[in-house]
């Protein structure tokens, strides 16, 4: 248990270092960076604006958050991700309510550590404001239910800070913050014939604290804006994301299959396994833990059974499931500690094998041996990677199953330390926002009025926070040529294949354009990695004086 705790020391400090050694990630982050500042330099704190127009398409609690980090630390992108790395602080106590709900105080440790240590969580709670907040009131919530089931002489307690949790996750993102807690605490009565139970779930008074958490704002803004925006949001903005789709390509419904698999990278053996237990728990019905792991089984199920058939799917709309699955992995690993069976053995060395494969992957990927992608700490981390699955076969060997736990979670710790402040800041290099930023300010002129700034299809929200005003978007090439025919001096952000089209159209219009400059612009996508394609280039296109 010390040596877990340990662990957990640094695993849990890595997410508030090197927070502003990145520029902001296009194009979620974008909005909780600069919506906040906009608040803060108006003082209106009812209407969030981005880029000059109203972002009624969430709650406002995100940007509160921010708001208030801001007038305390100062303006600046380490202080947003200083309220992501609380968020996910918050996650982590949700994960440990969960697997203390669920076994013991060491599951809860064990699941902390587990989601601590994964790579994709780690990312998340950089970058991912609203997900990452909206994740902490969903799964407090079902913990904060846990700890009202397993201990009712707190009943009340528990009862009120769960109603709590759901009201400040609606003024986060809205009704799903309510809707799937409350169906899979429904779904669990059902199933554990205890229906009548809902009597004594203060779903009156719970009520009462949700609307008095969410009503105010929502009243002040149909006090200035009349029913139009409060409609869009809880009609159009929750039901079309459902029933439209807003990503391009196709996703069918087993799209979540590899997300609920591989989001706790390298424990995913250990998911597996921990879901077994949960469907397994069906057919056991003599114990407050079998209890417990059907509705940890129950919430998983319902969001990724609901969000795989939804046209827009992605994979942080099952985001809030990890803590569930997390518990659900360390009960199968303390069980198969305390019993030092062979299972656990095997589940170990297909960890190792895991592991193995990422470094390699990664070598060849990024690393030595990379053709096109060549990033800063790969190799470092293939190494990491490798040793780490070494020794946890041996460990496994030597039957020293617990030393075998801790090495997986060590190697981790180790590689994401690397990934943070190694590779992640290497990234850098294929940013193009901030290099183009300081070529339009260095190119204009004192006297003259600002140049307009523009997006053409290809948009990158964090040129509005970097320019501290409005950058316009065009998604025709009509509407794009009128605009350039009236500004004296303007920018466009557009690729290479969008240049084509507009440059030749231009000319034949006897406009002057060229390509101010040429940025590499960084998309993760496996694709991209496996084919050897190079990173794209987006252009900084100028018109008029700009040439």
């Amino acid at each position: 248990m010390k040596e877990l705790r340990l662990l957990l020391v640094p695993s849990i400090l890595l997410l508030f270092l090197g927070l502003g050694a990145n520029t902001i990630w296009d194009a979620n982050e974008a909005f909780y960076v600069d919506t906040p500042r906009q608040m803060v330099e108006s003082g209106n704190y009812i209407n969030p604006v981005f880029n000059g127009e109203a972002r009624m398409n969430k709650p406002v609690l995100s940007y509160w958050v921010v708001a208030g980090l801001y007038q305390v630390f100062g303006e600046s992108v380490a202080v947003e991700r200083f309220g992501i790395a609380l968020g996910a602080l918050g996650i982590l106590l949700a994960a440990w309510l969960f697997g203390r709900a669920l076994r013991s105080p060491l599951t809860g440790w064990l699941a902390v550590l587990i989601l601590a240590t994964a790579p994709r969580f780690v990312m998340f709670s950089r970058r991912i404001f609203i997900d990452i907040w909206v994740t902490m009131f969903m799964t407090l919530t079902m913990g904060c239910f846990l700890l009202a089931e397993r201990y009712p002489s707190r009943r009340r307690l528990w009862l009120g800070l769960m109603y709590a949790a759901i009201g400040l996750g609606v003024l986060t993102k809205g009704p799903v913050a309510l809707v799937f807690p409350a169906a899979a605490i429904g779904l669990w009565l059902v199933v554990e014939r205890r229906v009548a139970d809902l009597g004594r779930l203060w779903v009156v008074p719970g009520a009462l604290i949700v609307v008095a958490i969410n009503l105010p704002w929502w009243w002040a803004v149909y006090a200035q804006q009349g029913w139009d925006p409060v409609q869009a949001f809880w009609l159009g903005e929750n039901f079309g994301r459902y029933t439209e789709s807003m990503q391009p390509g196709e996703r069918n419904m087993f799209f979540y299959v590899p997300v609920v698999i591989g989001d706790l990278f390298p424990w995913s053996a250990f998911v597996v396994a921990g879901l077994a237990s949960g469907v397994a728990a069906f057919w056991a019905r003599t114990d407050d833990a079998s209890a417990m792991r059907r509705l940890l089984l129950i919430w998983v199920a319902l969001l990724v059974g609901v969000f795989s058939f939804s046209q827009t799917k992605q994979d942080l709309y099952v985001f809030p499931i990890m803590p569930a699955l997390a518990a659900l992995a360390a009960d199968v690993l303390v069980r198969g500690v305390e019993t030092g069976g062979a299972r656990l053995r095997v589940w170990l060395v297909g960890t190792a094998v895991l592991l193995a494969v990422a470094g390699a992957g990664i070598a060849v990927l990024f690393g030595a041996l990379a053709r096109v992608h060549h990033i800063a700490g790969a190799d470092i981390l293939a190494v990491t990677l490798v040793l780490g699955a070494l020794v946890v076969v041996a460990l496994a060997w030597q039957q020293r199953t617990y030393a075998a736990v801790l090495s997986v979670a060590t190697t981790m710790v180790v590689a994401n330390y690397v990934f943070v402040l190694v590779s992640l800041p290497a990234v850098e290099a294929f940013k193009p926002v901030v290099p183009m930023v300081q070529t339009i300010r260095a190119r204009t002129r004192p006297d003259a009025p600002p140049p307009v700034v523009a997006h053409y299809i290809t948009s990158l929200p964090s040129l509005t926070y970097y320019l501290h005003r409005p950058v316009e978007g065009y998604f025709d090439l009509p509407s794009l040529l009128k605009r350039t025919q009236t500004a004296e001096e303007m920018y466009v952000l557009m690729r290479p294949h969008e240049y084509v089209d507009f440059e030749r159209v231009a000319r034949d219009e006897n406009l002057a354009v060229c390509v101010v400059q040429r940025q590499t612009l960084f998309e993760a996508k496996l694709r991209l990695v496996l084919d050897g394609t190079p990173w794209p280039e987006v252009y900084l296109v100028g018109t008029g004086r700009a040439c």
